[in-house]
């Protein structure tokens, strides 16, 4: 945690237009009731049916009050106990032993074993959520006892234990499973209760103590509120004028926050740049050459960017991991210069000296870097065709394969799997390119432990940049804010800080 020194003027008079009658306002310690917490969110919860959960982003913390999860999530990256209180692997890690807590119910009084593991993980399985992915190598969940649950793999997964510390962990009683009435009445064994009937859907999430759940010492707060509000202004007046305890600033107001006292903590989280997704150059037959890849990587002044864009508050790099990630090379971050002429000559070289044309979306999120993006592929002849995309469409028209660049700002998590594993099979491989050797070394270091998996991680690092599947500019802050009577522990490379981070300051 740590309060903003550096005066930005325009942040400031940005700040002071925005906040009317908010201005001057000082975040008072002493206006909050310490047994309650009220934080913002920018996104709302499209559903409580546990299949439809999210780990990304701030989706955890309108889930997490009411939905324990078998293995909790340490900000430093690994895990530790919760309704599992130990595990195992077997000796080809394939098969994971969890040893679980025989003192938990759910709220509708059904007793949490490892029946209630299996059912639920099925669900997960059998479900079309987002996250769903992260089940994909579960082969079977069996449930030899009632405190033992084993989970088979097809193949080992890096991933399981963090993902058991999220969505796929997420425990919710086996006769909820399935019933329309949890997508808005959870029935879960979390250390609240959703009161539904002071909950608005898309606007407020009201949660009360559990009675009985298993661990209240970890949960400072009676009660905890979430509040719906995008737009940033919102949440600053909200924050300033003391209504709510915490939520997401940016970086052109985070001067102003600092100054009304409230206390800053910033986190590296995203990357922003863009993802060639046209590898084999279906839309853009040109993007299928490593050399017009690599000439697409070369134009863009990343500091200039940084600088102009966001304040300087990053740093420059052409790696989609962070440096908190074990696969994290810093010989890569200046891999690509700024340097046309060496990437005319790369374009020449392709044989693509005249251009092309590719179209891009056009959306509000990332509409403030279209102008550098379209001056810097001008600059080696290619055009851009800018196609205007609804906010509630963009998912979907990322994923559509008409678009063969995105600009993005992307999560680097600690997780090294979790951080390239958006090039190899996930939502951002839109035209499911593959590479002999990208996989080999996935597939090393899946399966290996240790130094071995790490040397493994760093060289499929090193093979994405040489290959140029994205062009990443820099890593950037997020900014979160909290009042003075709130304590905050942030996560490192985590857009929502999970809500047990939070306790007051007293």
């Amino acid at each position: 945690m740590i309060r903003s020194t550096r005066r930005t003027g325009a942040a400031v008079l940005l700040a002071a237009t925005l906040l009317l009658a908010g201005c001057g306002v000082q975040a008072d310690a002493g206006s909050h009731d310490p047994a309650r917490l009220t934080l913002a969110t920018v996104v709302d919860i499209p559903s409580y049916d546990p299949a439809e959960l999210r780990s990304n982003g701030e989706y955890p913390q309108l889930w997490a009050p009411v939905y324990d999860t078998l293995l909790e999530r340490r900000p430093d990256g690994t895990v530790g106990p919760n309704l599992a209180t130990d595990w195992a692997w077997d000796a080809d890690r394939t098969a994971l032993t969890l040893t679980l807590r025989d003192d938990v119910h759910f709220t509708d009084g059904t007793p949490f074993d490892s029946a209630a593991v299996a059912a639920n993980i099925e669900h997960f399985q059998a479900g079309t959520g987002a996250d769903n992915y992260l089940a994909a190598s579960v082969t079977e969940v069996a449930a030899p006892e009632p405190d033992r649950a084993v989970i088979r793999l097809a193949e080992p997964d890096p991933t399981l234990l963090a993902s058991l510390g999220g969505s796929l962990g997420a425990m919710a009683s086996p006769d909820a499973l399935g019933d329309p009435a949890t997508a808005l009445s959870p029935v879960g064994s979390g250390p609240y209760l959703l009161d539904t009937a002071r909950t608005v859907r898309g606007e407020r999430y009201i949660f009360t103590r559990n009675p009985d759940y298993w661990n209240p010492e970890a949960w400072p707060y009676e009660q905890i509120e979430m509040r719906v509000l995008a737009d940033v202004n919102a949440r600053l007046n909200a924050l300033t004028s003391g209504q709510i305890d915490g939520g997401r600033l940016n970086l052109q107001v985070m001067d102003y926050a600092a100054d009304s006292g409230l206390e800053i903590h910033p986190n590296r989280v995203d990357w922003v740049g863009l993802a060639i997704v046209d590898r084999d150059g279906e839309v853009a037959p040109a993007l299928a050459d490593v050399r017009v890849r690599q000439a697409i990587n070369l134009v863009f002044d990343r500091q200039a960017m940084l600088d102009s864009l966001d304040l300087g508050q990053g740093e420059v790099s052409t790696q989609i991991v962070g440096a908190t990630s074990p696969a994290y090379d810093p010989g890569l971050d200046d891999a690509y210069g700024f340097d046309v002429q060496r990437a005319r000559e790369l374009m020449a070289d392709a044989g693509w000296s005249e251009g092309f044309r590719v179209p891009m979306m056009d959306y509000s999120r990332y509409r403030i870097y279209q102008p550098f993006v379209e001056q810097a592929l001008a600059s080696i002849g290619i055009g851009v065709d800018w196609r205007s995309v609804p906010d509630q469409m963009a998912v979907d028209a990322q994923s559509s394969g008409e678009f063969p660049l995105l600009i993005l700002g992307q999560q680097a998590p600690m997780s090294a799997w979790d951080g390239l594993n958006v090039a190899y099979d996930n939502a951002l491989n839109v035209f499911d390119s593959t590479d002999p050797e990208f996989e080999r070394l996935m597939h090393t270091a899946r399966t290996a432990t240790g130094p071995t998996q790490e040397e493994a991680f760093r060289e499929a690092n090193a093979w994405l940049v040489e290959n140029a599947w994205f062009a990443p500019w820099y890593h950037v802050d997020l900014v979160y804010a909290t009042d003075p009577a709130t304590a905050l522990q942030v996560e490192p490379g985590s857009a929502g800080p999970p809500l047990r981070y939070y306790s007051p300051a007293s």
